[in-house]
């Protein structure tokens, strides 16, 4: 294939509740095609989540044949993307794109966990030749937690929260470091949605005639609504709030700092060198939590069949506690 039929991929990573799904109707108002077969609306997103819904369920088939739970936060070997399962899972998901972006020279998609299993989209975008290209929805973590903690209060814990923030952007995004990675942040998409949609647009280098005035003009005054957003935290809460994980806090500030470094294209190529040195601390912090995060993983396992066991909770509980006391 010649490199004018070359195909960009353009993914929308970052935790949950951090304005994924508005950022990719966003890159559809930019010309980015989504195709037309999405996940259907819900209480949790009731304006839409716009993600492929085969796409989407080839992926957790994925993240399942990695033994993933949704909330896992155990930390994944790459050596795991070798399993057998995951190559007929490839395939179909080649098959899919090919069918519906087979015309489309810049497709997207967004899956939440997209980052957490990243290594099993390497056959796809080769088999499709397809270029990634990689948008990561910001969120300040205290409203990730606040809003994740009015779907389910277990995870919407500030500590647990945080964990689910860590594993979903910190492993693998290395793997970007070489293509297109452009960070913005949910709250200024929100104040400023025209400026964001210009600069996103520059960044990954999107053909001018891609996007239009009226798709624009529906998705900023028809889609986007601010009564939706029910928080809204300053830097300086980071320093106050008593249960912020420490590595979060650092994280999101150096992406915050990459996201505000954009604006300006004489800064922008030293300020991701930068940005790579200094993430390598908060790799090596994330990685050096990998056996507590697998013992929070496994004890987590014993707790839910605890609950769903036809035994009854308590008698599974009595079977299971002394594993606790280790």
């Amino acid at each position: 294939m010649s490199a004018a039929q070359q195909k960009k991929a353009v993914f929308v990573i970052g935790a949950g509740r951090s304005g994924t799904s508005t950022i990719t109707r966003a890159l559809q108002a930019l010309g980015v095609d989504l195709g037309n077969h999405f996940k259907k609306a819900s209480r949790k997103n009731p304006k839409g989540f716009f993600e492929d819904a085969d796409l989407l369920a080839l992926s957790k088939a994925a993240r399942r044949t990695l033994n993933l739970r949704a909330d896992s936060v155990r930390l994944i070997d790459e050596t795991a993307f070798d399993h057998p399962k995951l190559k007929d899972l490839q395939d179909q998901a080649i098959g899919v794109i090919q069918g519906r972006f087979g015309q489309s020279p810049i497709w997207g998609f967004k899956y939440g966990r997209t980052l957490r299993i990243l290594p099993f989209w390497d056959r796809i975008l080769d088999a499709t030749n397809s270029t990634p290209a990689f948008v990561i929805a910001l969120r300040h973590p205290l409203s990730v937690a606040q809003s994740r903690a009015k779907i389910d209060p277990r995870r919407g814990r500030q500590a647990a929260s945080d964990l689910e923030w860590l594993v979903s952007i910190v492993p693998f995004l290395r793997r970007t470091q070489h293509h297109p990675l452009v960070v913005v942040d949910y709250d200024d998409l929100m104040d400023g949605p025209q400026q964001t949609l210009a600069q996103v647009a520059k960044q990954l280098n999107l053909p001018k005639d891609t996007a239009s005035e009226e798709h624009i003009k529906a998705f900023v005054d028809g889609f986007l609504d601010t009564n939706l957003r029910h928080t809204r935290f300053t830097d300086e809460d980071l320093d106050t709030a008593p249960d912020l994980n420490p590595i979060v806090k650092d994280a999101y500030r150096l992406l915050k700092t990459l996201a505000q470094t954009a604006h300006n294209e004489a800064q922008e190529e030293q300020a991701r060198q930068a940005f790579w040195d200094q993430w390598a601390d908060i790799e090596a912090r994330v990685g050096d939590l990998g056996p507590i995060l697998a013992l929070i993983d496994e004890r987590e396992s014993l707790w839910r069949k605890a609950i769903t066991s036809p035994l009854g909770p308590l008698q599974a509980w009595a079977l299971i506690k002394p594993w606790f006391k280790q």
